[in-house]
């Protein structure tokens, strides 16, 4: 044997052991063949049953993609007010995020910045020399996203452009998807995956029981936007002249603090209240629900709006248990704090509250400084810790906040189910809010396609039509048939490592792709051991006739898997869930038949005609 022999060999050797090792843990997890400890600590990767074979949960959600462009377009309006202050000369360009109301104020007198639709911006300015501070040139360098569609006088409409617009709705959904994915991650449900299809979203959690489905949904589905909102007290006035207010709405007023240098105002809000719904419910209509209707219906200034809050027992006193309520705060749009800057969140227990659960914030550096900043220039008011368009606690600012770190209440209740809250706002909160909000298209927790007898009976008869193959070749084609048998034996543990390793799931189009590829992979067995019967009856030796036989094989081996193999690319590029994990278990198959059929049995019958040196290859 020649040294290039040993060389090959051991890499056959080493792929097989290494596959063994990697396919090992998964036996052992199955009850099949018990691994070592240090074999599960080596290689953590595991094969696990898809939805359709052992059931579980299956959500398609579609994601919202008008209001993440829509929440874009507000941004770029807040910011084109502070940019176009620095035009008019009233910030500096070191101040624009960190313009005080005073300044913002002086801002509006000249300019008037309206939001249109769901992508549009209206200027009105006040005056031609305001007007003539704006140009197309200072635009497309400050808001490249934006196109001036319109100008007329002093008004001037903006629009998002057409190919950004579709940049972002992709980028919407592909943000949510990696959201999506690192809760799951943060939850610890390795076996779920997440896909995307145009602006659709479907979660499928193998195993999932009825306990874990309410807390999945609600984990996946909650939007965890927090923003920090200062409270304009003197901005209420206009609820007090609200008339013909619906049933089980008033309107309250309370004393509150305006700021370091002004005595305390009159705040007006709006309280909603409202028997509870039960679960069953149907048509009743929560006290938040009311509200938020409501709000819906008044006219607010574009620069602020009404955010909803729960009210307890502690905020009124005649609050009966089977009552809920909810108030209103009145606060600026415009926020410089929100949860981009949260750099790390866990549940601690707050001494003043009882050592009830908290939820701690840690921002990260850039977020740290604005929190600083935001609080040093309102000290004395109260500012809205907003989260998903609740407001979670209004408190008084008493003094700049430094250190990064803020802290959210969860409200009263029972003790462990507010510390569970804590924990989930702990995991939506570290993995990140989503960019827009999802719609429910289909949630359900579902059994498997396959019961257990099915699932039991389709192993068998693959193992038996495996084995019937095995037994064919080695009758037909002898002693290359048994060389075949070994081929297909390690091109199934070679595709089954691949799969452990990338800790895939098996469904059933991957195990109808799974016995195709063990087809293909005695089809090429087949087409090789034809060539080297042909050179074998043309009167060539056993060594020459191997030699011959994979030579003039190997193109028609490789051109019809190749085939194949594009095939399963146009598969995955255009088909579904389904249709990808079976093209995906295709093209692992197709590549491993290669490795094993050529290069494989090409080390075996070699040593089988140099090694062992017989005088006649059986082969047929």
């Amino acid at each position: 044997m020649d040294r290039s022999w040993y060389t090959r060999f051991t890499v056959v050797l080493a792929a097989t052991v290494a596959a063994w090792l990697a396919l090992w843990p998964t036996l052992d997890q199955a009850g099949w063949l018990s691994a070592p400890q240090f074999v599960k600590e080596a290689f953590p990767g595991r094969i696990s049953p898809g939805l359709d074979i052992r059931g579980g949960l299956r959500l398609m959600y579609e994601v919202e993609v008008d209001e993440y462009i829509r929440d874009r377009r507000d941004r770029y309006a807040e910011q084109m007010v502070r940019e176009l202050g620095v035009r008019f000369g009233l910030l500096e360009a070191d101040e624009v995020d960190s313009a005080t109301r005073e300044q913002l104020a002086a801002i509006g007198e000249k300019v008037t910045v309206q939001r249109v639709g769901g992508r549009g911006i209206r200027l009105l300015f006040n005056s031609e020399a305001d007007r003539d501070q704006f140009d197309t040139e200072w635009l497309a360098e400050k808001f490249p996203d934006l196109r001036m569609t319109r100008s007329e006088g002093l008004r001037i409409d903006l629009s998002m452009r057409e190919d950004r617009v579709a940049e972002l709705q992709q980028t919407a959904v592909d943000q949510a998807k990696l959201t999506i994915s690192n809760r799951i991650d943060s939850m610890g449900l390795a076996e779920a995956t997440v896909i995307g299809r145009d602006t659709d979203l479907i979660v499928e959690v193998p195993g999932a029981t009825d306990e874990q489905f309410e807390r999945i949904r609600s984990i996946i589905r909650r939007t965890a936007r927090l923003e920090f909102k200062i409270l304009d007290e003197e901005g209420t006035a206009f609820l007090r002249e609200l008339q013909d207010l619906p049933e089980g709405i008033e309107v309250r007023s309370e004393s509150a603090p305006n700021g370091e240098t002004s005595p305390p105002v009159t705040s007006y809000y709006l309280v909603s209240r409202a028997p509870k719904c039960e679960d069953d419910a149907s048509g009743c209509r929560s006290a938040r629900q009311k509200l938020q209707d409501f709000i819906e219906t008044l006219d607010i200034d574009p620069d602020h709006q009404l955010v909803v809050s729960p009210l307890t027992r502690r905020d009124l006193d005649d609050l009966g248990s089977d009552e809920e309520a909810w108030r209103t705060y009145y606060v600026y749009r415009s926020t410089n704090v929100t949860g981009e800057d949260v750099d790390d969140a866990f549940v601690s227990f707050d001494p003043q509250e009882g050592n009830r659960p908290v939820v701690s914030i840690q921002f990260n550096a850039a977020g740290a400084v604005k929190f600083e900043e935001l609080t040093g220039r309102n000290v004395k008011r109260r500012m809205a810790i907003v989260l998903d368009d609740v407001a979670n606690s209004a408190p008084v600012i008493q003094t700049r906040i430094g250190g990064g770190r803020a802290q959210i209440t969860l409200g009263s209740g029972d003790y462990q189910q507010i510390f569970e809250e804590a924990t989930d706002l702990v995991v939506v909160l570290r993995a990140g809010a989503l960019p827009a909000p999802l719609r429910p298209a289909n949630e359900q927790l579902i059994g498997p396609t396959l019961g257990r007898d099915s699932v039991a009976k389709g192993a068998m008869g693959a193992v038996i039509g495996v084995l019937l193959v095995l037994l064919f070749m080695a009758i037909y084609y002898e002693v290359a048939g048994l060389v075949a048998d070994v081929m297909v034996v390690l091109n199934l543990l070679f595709i089954l490592a691949i799969m452990a390793a990338f800790e895939a799931t098996l469904t059933l189009p991957g195990i109808a792709a799974l016995a195709l590829t063990v087809g293909m992979a005695v089809d090429a067995n087949v087409l090789i051991t034809e060539r080297i019967r042909e050179e074998l009856r043309a009167g060539k030796s056993p060594r020459s006739a191997v030699d011959q036989g994979f030579k003039r094989a190997f193109w028609s081996v490789f051109d019809s898997q190749l085939t194949t193999f594009i095939a399963g690319v146009v598969l995955f590029q255009y088909g579904t869930g389904p249709i990808k994990g079976f093209a995906v278990m295709l093209m692992i198959g197709i590549v491993t038949s290669l490795f094993t059929g050529i290069f494989c049995s090409r080390v075996c019958l070699d040593w089988i005609v140099r090694g062992l040196r017989v005088k006649r290859l059986r082969v047929g």
